[in-house]
């Protein structure tokens, strides 16, 4: 198994970080906000957005902030997702109506945008297509509602949750340099993997566990690996970022560029700040058993608001 770790310095990006919801459980043991619209942007599973059991269910809803940018597609892990018990025995989101809002210079928001969704009565997470809908400016993004328009129900209790909620934005490449590496092959040095030209690449030893980047000011989604021919590549990848992890596997493609995501923690993907760890945990084998890649790249949602 090889392992590699890499850390990419980033601008912070907290402006557009929010969640609002119709109603909400009240909890006392594990504190009064513990099922509050923000459990459902945290990152966590073991939290959710849980509405009162008295309520029908259906017409609660959840609003997220977004930045200026365009939003693309919702992704939602429905119920309590703490565990399989808790899945089940409350009830989960089916269909839900999603209302896209700009918000003009005064901050009033309009509408610009709806759809209708539905959702698997599934664990794990879901992604669905939303009406690819441009939102904000210079200074100011929008909003994303999500409305309950039906569920699963629950095996014990009536009330609905939703354990992680993110409006996926477009994404676009944000341009980077690097910071501090710990290793480059003879004749194959980092900026290789920059110069954009595929007869070049970066050879990382396997012995050498750690690289930087910049970000630039942008509010990074996902970062990309592009390998060298006869070279390992990257299977199993693990970004961590403030405290929170997410695994991507990769595809097995020798000649595409393959992307792992960046943990959505705020509501949106592309809010990225401060370091992003990234762990190569596994790899494909090559014949060479060092790392080669023709070009690593990270893209972006949205531009710093600092």
């Amino acid at each position: 198994m090889k392992r590699v770790v890499l850390v990419l310095a980033l601008v912070p990006m907290v402006a557009y970080a929010g969640a609002k919801a119709s109603a909400f459980q009240k909890e006392t043991k594990r504190g009064s906000n513990f099922f509050s619209g923000a459990a459902a942007i945290d990152g966590k599973l073991e939290t959710a957005w849980m509405v009162p059991g008295e309520s029908a269910n259906r017409g609660e809803w959840i609003e997220l902030d977004v930045p200026p940018g365009e939003v693309d597609k919702l992704q939602v892990v429905i119920g309590w997702a703490a565990t399989d018990e808790s899945f089940g025995d409350y009830a989960r989101i089916k269909q839900a109506r999603v209302d896209i809002f700009t918000l003009n210079e005064d901050q009033t928001p309009a509408q610009v945008g709806t759809a209708t969704v539905s959702f698997e009565d599934k664990a794990g997470t879901q992604i669905v297509e939303l009406p690819d809908t441009k939102v904000g400016g210079e200074l100011f993004g929008g909003k994303v509602r999500i409305s309950v328009m039906d569920i699963y129900p629950g095996a014990d209790f009536p009330n609905m949750a939703v354990s992680e909620l993110a409006v996926m934005m477009k994404e676009f490449d944000s341009g980077v340099k690097f910071g501090d590496v710990g290793g480059e092959g003879a004749g194959h040095p980092k900026d290789h993997a920059i110069d954009e030209d595929p007869k070049t690449f970066w050879q990382l030893p396997v012995a050498t566990p750690t690289f930087t980047l910049a970000s630039n000011g942008y509010g990074i989604s996902s970062v990309g690996f592009l390998s060298a021919k006869d070279y390992s590549r990257p299977k199993t990848v693990e970004v961590t970022i403030n405290g929170l992890k997410q695994t991507t596997v990769l595809p097995d493609k020798a000649t595409e560029m393959v992307f792992a995501a960046v943990p959505a923690f705020n509501g949106y993907t592309g809010g990225a700040y401060g370091d992003i760890e990234v762990k190569i945990v596994d790899t494909y084998p090559g014949k060479n058993p060092d790392l080669g890649f023709t070009t690593v790249k990270v893209k972006a949602t949205n531009a710093s608001a600092f």
